[in-house]
């Protein structure tokens, strides 16, 4: 019996409550919410749940701060919100002049426009966050709220709360990497400053600095042009569009040494110059296919597929954690794996993304259960010429107390292997003799199959 809840508890506190109830008692509420029936009565409506997020007043207080501090007139906010690919009036707010008697909604983005001025680096924006009572909302309570979003959307495209209750505890064991995709955090976003690696290449919209040393002392802040250009004063434009940051200092070396006769390759120039990245560029990036929250997103220039796909929240229980890839106009630009990373931490592809590419994630392939004495138990994806070592890897291996005599494998025929009248599943015994050394065997099987340890 639960005990009650205290009686001066806060609206936000009971939600709290409710989220962490729900998550513990997962595999009885997937049981009871039918597919295509809605929640129950006394959980609270999406728009409830948000309000209790957006309200911020402390938090609009510190932005407004923020933003009056930074000197920017409201026409440069509004501008370089355009730029960055936000509404042009989604701050109007917070600037100067603002009606502070009307209550400033603070939206799932607003941070992230915040950011984009300039006026918060991403630490301070966690900080921020952080700091309000209201937005420090558990990994519980998010869940419950995109499921709450998620089934209000009615969309087969996403997953609703029983189905993402099922998938994460079916038959007891989770569907391995389905959790780690939906512990969003700004953390993960890609740096908007520098230093970066030195296979970056510039784009419009960066921001560098050029300092001078020596003979000269003289610093300045550069823009990448639409056109691919920075201006250096004196020296005039100098094309910098996909170059490195090493190929752009060749080229500096040839316009500077030219203006300025100190500048030269040697350790005895009376003139030095570094160039250096202040800001990265954004860019708009397309998640589609059986994940969460397929749509466009503004991620840094330096972001990888796998911060697209933590901005989307990942596969779906449906969608491929092995089969993704990224594409460029009609070309295919990579393949991944995401078991690389999940199991290895290694990052699946070394790429890049640029402006319009898509991250697509298909359904998945043949799924195998791995229970019994392995040291991670759960649902495994199993590629095409996989085999039993392979899904006992992707376990962690058997557990110390793993009987090599009591190996079962339970496959589910194909309907083409079944042939007239015949059994759709079998029982395939491994015996001890072929775990030749202690080593597991390769044995192979088609379609869905739930192994026994």
């Amino acid at each position: 019996m639960h005990r009650p809840l205290p009686h001066r508890i806060s609206r936000l506190g009971r939600l709290l409550a409710l989220g962490s109830v729900l998550l513990v008692l997962a595999p009885a509420l997937a049981a009871q919410v039918p597919s295509g029936q809605g929640l129950p009565s006394q959980l609270p409506n999406p728009q409830q749940a948000q309000d209790l997020l957006r309200n911020q007043p402390a938090l609009v207080g510190q932005l407004r701060q923020r933003i009056g501090q930074s000197g920017l007139t409201p026409d440069q906010v509004r501008s370089r919100l355009r730029a960055a690919g936000y509404p042009e009036g989604m701050l109007d707010d917070y600037l100067s002049g603002a009606d502070t008697t009307k209550p400033a909604l603070f939206g799932p983005r607003t941070l992230d426009a915040v950011r984009a001025l300039g006026v918060v680096s991403a630490e301070e924006a966690d900080s921020l966050a952080q700091g309000d009572s209201l937005l420090a909302v558990s990994d519980s309570l998010r869940e419950l709220l995109d499921s709450l979003r998620l089934v209000r959307a009615d969309s087969i495209r996403t997953d609703s709360l029983a189905d993402s209750l099922k998938a994460v505890t079916r038959n007891g064991l989770k569907v391995f990497g389905l959790e780690t995709f939906r512990r969003t955090t700004t953390r993960y976003q890609a740096t908007m400053s520098g230093p970066v690696d030195e296979n970056y290449r510039l784009g419009p919209g960066d921001q560098l600095v050029l300092i001078l040393t020596g003979d000269v002392e003289q610093a300045y802040s550069l823009a990448v042009t639409r056109e691919g250009f920075v201006v250096i004063p004196q020296v005039g434009q100098v094309y910098a569009a996909n170059l490195t940051l090493n190929q752009l200092q060749d080229q500096l070396y040839t316009r500077l040494g030219k203006v300025y006769s100190g500048v030269r390759r040697s350790p005895a120039a009376r003139t030095k110059f570094q160039i250096s990245i202040a800001r990265l560029r954004n860019i708009q990036v397309y998640v589609a296919g059986d994940v969460v929250r397929p749509g466009a997103y503004q991620i840094s220039a330096a972001g990888t597929p796998l911060t697209a796909l933590y901005a989307a929240g990942g596969p779906t229980s449906n969608g491929s954690f092995r089969l993704l890839t990224v594409r460029r106009g009609d070309k295919l630009v990579d393949s991944l794996d995401l078991y690389q990373y999940l199991i290895h931490g290694v990052n699946p592809t070394s790429i890049r993304l640029d402006n319009g590419d898509v991250i697509f994630v298909p359904v998945h392939s043949a799924m195998v259960q791995v229970a019994g004495k392995v040291i991670r138990p759960a649902i495994y994806e199993m590629k095409p010429g996989e085999t039993l070592r392979d899904m006992i890897g992707f376990a962690g291996g058997l557990d110390p107390t793993a009987s090599e005599a009591r190996v079962q494998i339970n496959r589910v025929l194909p309907p083409e292997s079944r042939g007239a009248g015949g059994r759709a599943r079998v029982v395939v015994a491994v015996g001890a003799d072929q775990f030749v050394g202690g080593a597991v065997p390769a044995v192979r099987w088609p379609r869905a199959t739930r192994l026994r340890r």
